[in-house]
Order: C-alpha cells, then structure tokens, then sequence
C-alpha cells in the first residue's frame, strides 16, 4: 500500500510539479519511458501530460478492485456542487464498473424515478454516445446541466433484448438524506415509516426530527426503508444503527491489510428507540453504509429485515491527496458485519458482479440476506411502458393544471386525505375510480399513444396504481402519493404484518 502512495506520488510529480523521473523506482521509469514513447509516436498526440497521468492512475485503480478510484479536478468539482445542496440533473446514483455505467439507484420523485428508471439498468448511452471508455465524473457532467435542459439516454436491462429509451428534463435534485416519514395509513396499530435515501453529515439529524414527529402518535413500531440506500458517511449509518442498539453492542468491524486500519465500532449512547419494534427494508440497491445498519440489526437480534438480497459492498475506501484537487478513493479494508460476515461481494467475474446474476452462483457470498424474502411489485408491459414514456405523470400534470375537462369536476382535499369527483369523497387508499381509469385512457389515445384494449384492461390492477399515485403527488405532495399506494408495496405489507404480530409487541 506504501508502496503505491508512492508511485502515485511519483506519477503526479512527473507531470504537475515538473520533476525528473527518479531512478531509484523501476516502476516510475518504466511509466515514464511509455509515456515519452507513447507522446512521440501515437497518432492523437496531443493528449496532455496530465491527461496521461490521470488515465495511468485510473488504470492502476481499475485494477486493484471496482471501488478505487480517482478524484480528479472535475470530480472536485461535482463534490462542490454535492456539498451545496443541490444541482440540476435527471435523479440517478450510479457507478461504473468496467466501463459499464450502472443505475445503483434513483432518487425518488426526480425524472429518473417518474420515468421509470430502475436499479441495475446500465446506461449505454448518453445523447447518442457512447458511455463506454468515459470516466464516470464526465458521465456525471453529462448527466447534469442546466436546470429545463434535456437528456437523452439508451438503457440496456436485464431480461430485455433491444435498449430502452428516455427523454429526460433535467430538475433541481434536492440532497436530502431522509427522502420522507409518514405513518403507515393500512396498518392497524401505530406504525411508522422512515425512509433513509443515503447517508451524509445530517442524516441522523434528519432522521431524530421524522422520529420526532412520528412519535407524537404514541408509536408502536417502526419501518426503517434502506431500499436503493447507496451508503455514504460511515459515522453517521453508525449513529443511525446507535439509534436502536443498547450501550457497547458491537456495530460493525474494519479489517484491513494493516493492522493500523482495523477498528470496531460500537454503540455508545443510549436512545428512546432501543426497544421499539423494528423491521428493515433493503433490496438490490441496497449497499454499503446501509448493509452495515441493516447487517448490524439483523446480527443483533434487533431487527427483522425483508426485501431482497442486497448489492454487497462492504469494501472501505480511504482518501489520499495528492495535490489539493486531485486525491485517490484506494480500498483499504472491508467491512464486517458482528457476527464476522463478509459484506462484500464477489467480484471475480465483474460482468455477473455488475448485472447482479445470482443464478450464475455469486449470490450465495456477500450482501445482507433478508430474514423475509419478498419481491417488489411487478408491473406488466404496457404499464412499465408508459411509466417510461411519463404518460402517467403528464396526466396527472394536466388534471392538476385544468386542462381536463374531468378536471372541472375533480378536486383533493389533503389533510383529510381524500379526493372528490363531483361530491363523492374518496379515500387516498380506496382503488382508483373507474372513470377516472377510462379518462387517462381516453387521454391517452387523444395523444396518439397506441392502447391496447385487453392488454389495458388485464394491467389495470397496475397502471391505476401508478396513476393514483402521480395524481396524490402532484396535488399533495410526494410524500403523499407514495403514502396512497403504500398498500400495494409487497415488501412494506409484509414488514407491517410483521410488526402487527408478535414481534410488533
């Protein structure tokens, strides 16, 4: 590892400090041979010294594991924008591997999410080109841009044959850590839900300010959400787990190639949550400093966790500067759940470790397995087809504006959560009205959007349930939207059925 601080060092000093090749290290004179050979020879020439030394040093990272990394000036730069608060892009946490760029997650309510983008999906192209060689900090530039601007994507999924296309306008993505907290509406007891969307430097002060709303209710259990939680700062998924766990519970343990890296953490305080029934949700989007809560509550008989296996990255990334804008993410350790599981993955055959082929047998390592497995809910075709295109968004977009003549007899009544047709109040939970089905339909085909009748008619269970929740949202927020449709999440049904039964208290 000293070792190749060194080299890295040599590798920035030859080009940003105009310093002489030093002998003394082969592996710097052989780089420094190559390059000159390379600058005189090659028939694209002009590539810059520093542009040279970037790439060598994102090659000797690619090559260690998937996770080490260079931070670049451009990269610099994004972070910058990330510490703001906010930028303007399409809702998309994502990474490359391989020069493959994989959707890890999307942000809920940003372009990405309505249309429909999922975990998994690897973006092909961008604006017609290719994604594949680009650095994934220029992806992200290309991702981004001004707030209205329009980006055009070719997704590849797995399962289907040809990409996927989408068109998306590129909004203000906000950097909140707890995406939203509500009380569950079906459940019979008084449960709540937190969703945790990332870890950053207030996500526990986020979480203790949704606890402390909810708890105005007299709560009876709790849903902790990590679906699609990519991880991020270590200390606060140690805070959060801190949270539930008693005074001195093991939370999760560092081992690294040098014994100056191993560490464990532990809780340290004690909280009002440590006896509040507790189920966890994750998935496949799940990684990292959210496998370390969930890892530490499952193994600590402290919380019952369902979903779907998740992404295993229990790899530990230390920043080394190398200059003040330029610093290496290297992998210097791996994380371990208290009973001693490995988090990490297998990451022997990159291309299975990137589409997530459990059934090519490196699922059986790495990753938290759930207590419950449950699958997400699954849409058919033609709803996963219009909830790409944003056709249930645009209808909904255009009731809240009046533009429907069914708008002048539709209105929301949100603290009551209820809509009314004519006079006819609605609750939020109820199935979606017939008539109003048979509107966006009609919608539809008055936008030339190709309705198959029967097909229409078999997926209604499904598209009226996206449909509901575009229209709760757009009237009354997002928060509401997911919480009008909350009964038809497969995964959260089962964590309240748990928390309603015996464990539930």
């Amino acid at each position: 590892m000293k070792g190749l601080r060194v080299l890295a060092f040599f590798l920035l000093s030859l080009f940003f400090f105009s310093a002489s090749p030093s002998p003394w290290s082969l592996g710097v004179v052989k780089y420094a041979k190559a390059a000159a050979f390379l600058k005189e020879n090659a028939f694209r020439s002009e590539r810059t010294d520093k542009t040279m030394a970037y790439a060598a040093l994102r090659g000797m990272l690619s090559a260690l594991d998937p996770h080490s990394y260079l931070l670049d000036p451009d990269s610099f730069q994004t972070m910058k924008e990330d510490q703001e608060g906010k930028f303007y892009g399409i809702g998309v946490q994502i990474l490359q591997i391989q020069e493959r760029l994989t959707v890890v997650a999307p942000l809920e309510g940003t372009p990405a999410f309505r249309m429909g983008i999922q975990a998994g999906d690897v973006i092909v192209e961008v604006d017609g080109k290719s994604t594949k060689s680009v650095p994934q900090q220029e992806l992200l530039r290309k991702l981004r841009g001004p707030k209205g601007s329009v980006v055009r994507l070719a997704v590849v999924r797995e399962g289907l044959k040809a990409p996927i296309h989408f068109t998306l306008e590129r909004e203000e993505i906000p950097l909140h850590s707890v995406s939203y907290s509500f009380g569950i509406p079906f459940s019979k007891k008084k449960l709540g839900l937190v969703v945790v969307r990332g870890f950053t430097s207030v996500t526990v002060e986020e979480f203790d300010k949704a606890m402390e709303k909810l708890s105005g209710n007299s709560l009876q259990g709790l849903v902790l959400d990590l679906r699609y939680n990519e991880g991020g700062d270590l200390s606060q998924a140690v805070a959060l787990a801190d949270r539930f766990l008693e005074k001195g519970k093991l939370i999760v343990s560092i081992k690294g190639r040098e014994k100056s890296m191993n560490r464990s953490y532990k809780a340290e305080k004690s909280d009002p949550w440590e006896q509040l029934p507790l189920v966890i949700l994750v998935n496949r989007g799940s990684a990292s400093a959210s496998e370390i809560v969930a890892g530490a509550l499952q193994d600590q008989g402290r919380a019952v966790v369902v979903g779907s296996r998740t992404w295993g990255k229990g790899l530990v990334q230390t920043i080394f500067y190398l200059k003040e804008d330029v610093a290496m993410a290297l992998t210097t350790a791996r994380y371990y759940t208290p009973s001693g599981r490995v988090i990490q993955r297998d990451y022997t055959h990159l291309e299975d470790y990137l589409l997530f082929y459990e059934e090519k047998g490196n699922g059986d390592r790495g990753g938290i397995v759930p207590d419950y497995t449950v699958g997400a809910l699954s849409y058919g075709p033609l709803t996963a087809q219009w909830r790409g295109k944003g056709l249930f968004f645009a209808y909904a977009n255009s009731l809240f504006k009046r533009q429907l003549p069914l708008s002048l007899r539709f209105s929301v009544d949100s603290p009551r959560r209820r809509f009314f047709l004519d006079k006819r109040g609605i609750p939020f939970l109820a199935p979606l009205p017939e008539e109003i089905g048979n509107d966006f339909l009609g919608y539809l085909k008055g936008k030339g959007v190709a309705v198959e009748g029967a097909q229409a008619e078999r997926e209604r269970p499904f598209w009226t349930v996206e449909l509901k929740r575009e229209i709760v949202s757009r009237y009354s927020g997002q928060e509401e939207g997911i919480a009008a449709v909350s009964d038809k999440d497969p995964q959260l049904v089962k964590a309240v059925e748990i928390l309603e039964g015996e464990r539930g208290g």
